[in-house]
């Protein structure tokens, strides 16, 4: 009997970022800086560490951007 693959997170770490979606971490720095996709840390007040998470939503509409970009100027 096959799996049912498990449906996508809304929020994600790096690591699964850059595992399902080929993003490494300079790119998502950037992605982030420049506000094209979501993110956040949870990192709460007073304490030293935290984790940064990414909305995926933001990542796929970023990467769909993307390939009408690049399917654009194809066709151009």
């Amino acid at each position: 009997m096959a799996k049912k693959p498990l449906p996508e997170p809304e929020w994600a770490d790096e690591k699964y970022i850059t595992t399902h979606k080929g993003l490494t971490h300079t790119p998502l720095f950037n992605l982030r800086k420049s506000g094209e996709i979501r993110s956040l840390s949870t990192k709460g007040e007073g304490q030293k560490y935290g984790k940064r998470l990414y909305h995926v939503g933001s990542v796929n509409d970023y990467l769909a951007r993307q390939e009408a970009r690049e399917l654009q100027k194809e066709g151009a």
